[in-house]
């Protein structure tokens, strides 16, 4: 139980730090990207508006009161600094005639970009049908305008990106080291204090569960000690209806008293020593133990047990889980009823016993696996005290297996456990 809680603690606290990181690195890497993108846009205005020697003539924007002004960004993280940037350039304008003939190729270097390779870039960006874009490691963008001629005249302004793009490539891998490296650290630190975060736990549950076995063991003597005297007063006095009471009581005082220490001793999680054995005989005789209380009730037993199927795992334990279910299913089969006990093999091995019970008020499939818990709250004296499902939980879970309840055509319920079969 405790390594259970141990290892859930980690695993929640792992995940929850591997999202915060992963929001952390992926904002960073956003921000930088858009950052990025958008000091390559303020660059194309540069050299569309005409920002160095020999580029055309600003296309500028009308103001309210009728003046001009260049477009600007409306967003700027650090105007003196992208100000300075803005003056910095690698790229280049190309003027294209009505027909898309390359006219004329302005450079913000000489010799950057030959006329050859401009030729093949501006065919493949207006090919495109878009303003702006990505092209290789280029960023364009494309403005429609007239000529001094009269005629129109297309621009094509191109970014050479790829010394941004190598830095966004380095600074997602470096993020992204350090990201793993510190969730790598902190879950390492994680694992080693995760013993103290759960050592009040352990020490309280070991306490509660030492407290049931020597609970239990102490009940034992003084529920001996008034069996006997109970039979030494039968003999004297002879039968009594009190008499009777009082052993009933008693052995129901006694089968608390074994589920509880079987349950803390299941919750030791001692590693259990499994053997094969033939499944197939083991449920079919607890369940063939029981058609004789069946029949005497009034209800009908049905098996369709598989033959041959042989399991690796703790006899004595999974003949107990079948007693079980067995005896939840007679305790609450409905008048006249069927109980019908499936043994199939896949997958996995796959044990079903189904009854009738038309009363399925306040019955909860997902509750009713654990420790007291039942269905009528009025607790009515059947017998039983809700540990025998828990125990059966227990059974399974030592097997590495699954227990479910559910409820079939709103009157009937059954109880499937699936038991991994040996890799």
């Amino acid at each position: 139980m405790i390594s259970k809680l141990r290892r859930k603690f980690i695993s929640i606290t792992a995940a929850a730090l591997f999202a915060v990181i992963l929001a952390v690195v992926g904002s960073i890497n956003c921000i930088f990207i858009v950052q990025n993108n958008r000091l390559l846009a303020s660059h194309l205005d540069l050299l569309l508006n005409g920002g160095s020697p020999g580029f055309p003539e600003p296309l500028k924007q009308p103001l309210p009161d009728g003046g001009m002004r260049a477009p600007e960004d409306s967003f700027r993280l650090l105007p003196r600094f992208e100000d300075k940037l803005r003056f910095r350039t690698d790229g280049c304008v190309l003027l294209l005639d009505e027909e898309g003939h390359v006219t004329e190729i302005r450079q913000d270097a000489a010799g950057n970009y030959s006329d050859a390779d401009m030729e093949a870039i501006a065919a493949a960006v207006l090919s495109r049908k878009n303003t702006e874009g990505w092209y290789l490691y280029y960023k364009y963008r494309v403005i429609t305008r007239t000529a001094a001629s009269g005629g129109s005249e297309t621009l094509i302004g191109l970014i050479n990106a790829s010394s941004t793009l190598y830095s966004v490539f380095t600074m997602l891998t470096v993020s992204l080291i350090i990201g793993l490296v510190s969730f790598l650290v902190v879950l390492l630190i994680l694992v080693f204090a995760s013993g103290r975060a759960v050592r009040p736990i352990a020490e309280s549950y070991a306490k509660q569960k030492q407290f049931v076995t020597d609970a239990g063991h102490e009940l034992k003597t003084p529920l001996t000690v008034i069996s006997a005297n109970n039979e030494l007063a039968r003999m004297i006095y002879g039968d009594s209806e009190w008499f009777d009471s009082i052993d009933k009581q008693v052995g129901k005082m006694n089968g608390l008293v074994r589920s509880l220490i079987a349950l803390a001793r299941m919750d030791e999680e001692q590693k259990p020593v499994f053997s094969s054995f033939p499944l197939s005989d083991a449920v079919y005789d607890t369940a063939k133990s029981f058609e004789g209380l069946i029949h005497a009730k009034g209800k009908l037993l049905t098996l369709d047990i598989a033959e041959d199927i042989s399991y690796s795992g703790d006899e004595s334990r999974l003949r107990q889980l079948v007693s079980i279910l067995m005896d939840n299913a007679v305790k609450y089969c409905a008048d006249q009823g069927k109980i019908a006990v499936r043994l199939t093999s896949d997958k996995w091995v796959r044990l079903q016993v189904t009854n009738d019970c038309p009363d399925l008020n306040g019955f909860d499939p997902d509750k009713v696996f654990e420790r007291f818990y039942r269905a009528d709250k009025a607790r009515t004296p059947d017998g039983s005290y809700g540990l025998g499902l828990s125990i059966a939980k227990s059974i399974t879970e030592l097997h590495k297996g699954q227990i479910q309840a559910r409820i079939l055509d709103h009157s009937r319920v059954q109880f499937e456990v699936l038991l991994p079969r040996a890799k």
